[in-house]
């Protein structure tokens, strides 16, 4: 034991190797940690080696054990210290709401300088700060206060620190650090971050940030705008003037469709489902030549608007909206071809009448529907009906008017009865329909009448 204590750095080494395994032992995920503390252990003994064989001068000897000690201290020191450098994050009292540090914009003043390896970053009372600072300039460790001195309860405070916000017309993109208060963000921050999109582009102010991920994207039809998932609020006034055929808003937080989209002249396809988005805008007529619109998933419940002055509109997309009844303005819009209603709460078909006549394609699969009835005569230019998992237990003789029909998915119904009628559909050529309640003689009936039809029998038990 005397061997081991017998220098400065041995019992340093020592020390450190067994600090190692402590916190190996102790906590299990700091093994590569561990690991770092024990190869730090083993060369101190190399050291101590080293200075023990080449040294003879015992007063040189102890100088230099002295020396490289305090070294090793100093520097366990700085790197303790420098893991707990962290940014003082301090809300005004009885902060609610949502805060943010927008970073990387010039001409703005710079955060406080880090001092004893604390960075204090006070918050005005609105709860935004927009700075020069860079944000991989400053610690990435955080801590909360209040200015009364309070500690902040990080159960209630999410910090979002991976937020950026695209400019859309060049590669300049800002990055800011989201604080939300009990999961109750307000729109003050990203207000801010738009008006500071809108200066950028146009001159007054400069972004230091740039991206290579950009949103407006190109394929063989034009230009388009890819704006799915990106959190957004709002979008800059810059948007009014692209010339793109398509906008992708998808999973956003729309409450409407943006002013600056339907000042878009050259949009022909809209998707904006998966928003809170609670009514269509009166002004949707601006886009002339509007051909496919997409509100799925949305707050709409009826819709109000006058559509029938969309003479391009062609496909409308109503899915997974909740609802059991079929706005009336859908019905008013003039050349539809193309709807979807799959994954709603209808439970009949009643809504069909006249007005979709030119209907070439319709969705409804995954509604409460129990039964086709004689509505769906009114539709003998559909060419494709996707009416799966629903409650219908028979395919009745009114079918016979689809004499368009090419594409019939009925699968996940319990049919057990099948009308000859549906010889008629000499046009059908793919059908696919679960088999749990047909005979034998139910499923070589079928294929009797329907000779130039591929028919996908299923068996929903086996599924």
């Amino acid at each position: 034991m005397k061997r081991i204590f017998n220098s400065a750095l041995r019992t340093l080494g020592f020390l450190t190797i067994l600090f190692a395994i402590a916190v190996t032992a102790l906590t299990g995920y700091f093994v590569f940690v561990g690991l770092y503390v024990l190869g730090f252990g083993l060369l101190l003994f190399i050291i101590d080696f080293l200075v023990t064989r080449f040294i003879k001068d015992r007063k040189v000897f102890w100088w230099t054990q002295l020396v490289l000690t305090i070294t090793y201290l100093l520097l366990c020191f700085w790197v303790y210290m420098k893991w707990q450098e962290h940014n003082a994050i301090v809300f005004p009292d009885n902060f609610k709401g949502q805060a943010g540090i927008i970073f990387g914009i010039e001409g703005y003043p710079p955060l406080p300088e880090t001092k004893f390896w604390k960075k204090i970053i006070e918050f005005p009372d609105n709860g935004i700060i927009v700075t020069s600072t860079k944000q991989e300039e400053i610690p990435n460790t955080i801590r909360f206060y209040f200015k009364n001195g309070k500690g902040g309860d990080y159960n209630q405070i999410f910090w979002d620190a991976n937020s950026e916000y695209y400019c859309f017309i060049n590669n300049s993109v800002i990055k800011t650090w989201l604080f939300t208060f009990d999961k109750q963000p307000t729109l003050q921050v990203k207000k801010r971050i738009n008006e500071l999109i809108n200066e950028i582009n146009i001159g007054k102010a400069k972004s230091v940030y740039t991206t290579e991920n950009r949103v407006l994207m190109e394929d063989n039809k034009g230009k388009y705008l890819w704006l799915q998932d990106q959190n957004l609020d709002f979008i800059p006034e810059a948007v009014s003037n692209l010339n793109i055929y398509k906008a992708i808003l998808t999973s956003n937080n729309f409450t409407e469709i943006p002013k600056q989209i339907l000042s878009i002249n050259s949009l022909e396809d809209l998707l904006i489902g998966h928003n809170p988005i609670r009514e269509i805008s009166p002004e949707l007529y601006k886009l002339k030549h509007l051909k496919s619109l997409t509100l799925n998933a949305t707050n709409i419940k009826d819709i109000k608007t006058d559509l029938s002055k969309l003479d391009s509109l062609e496909e409308f997309d109503f899915s997974n909206n909740g609802t059991s009844l079929l706005p009336d303005q859908v019905k008013n819009i003039p050349n539809l071809t193309w709807l979807s209603l799959n994954d709603n709460k209808f439970q009949t078909i009643s809504f069909i009448d006249k007005r979709l006549h030119k209907l070439k394609i319709l969705y409804l699969y995954t509604n409460e529907i129990k039964q086709i009835s004689a509505e769906i005569s009114l539709l003998p230019n559909l060419k494709e009906l996707l009416i799966f998992d629903n409650q219908i237990d028979s395919i009745p003789d009114c079918i016979s008017a689809l004499t368009n029909l090419e594409k019939f998915e009925i699968w996940d119904n319990p049919i057990k009865y099948i009308s000859p009628e549906i010889k008629k559909l000499q046009k059908l050529k793919e059908m696919r329909i679960d088999d749990d309640f047909l005979t034998v003689q139910d499923k070589q009936n079928l294929k009797s009448w329907l000779p130039n039809c591929t028919i996908h029998f299923q068996t929903r038990k086996d599924k």
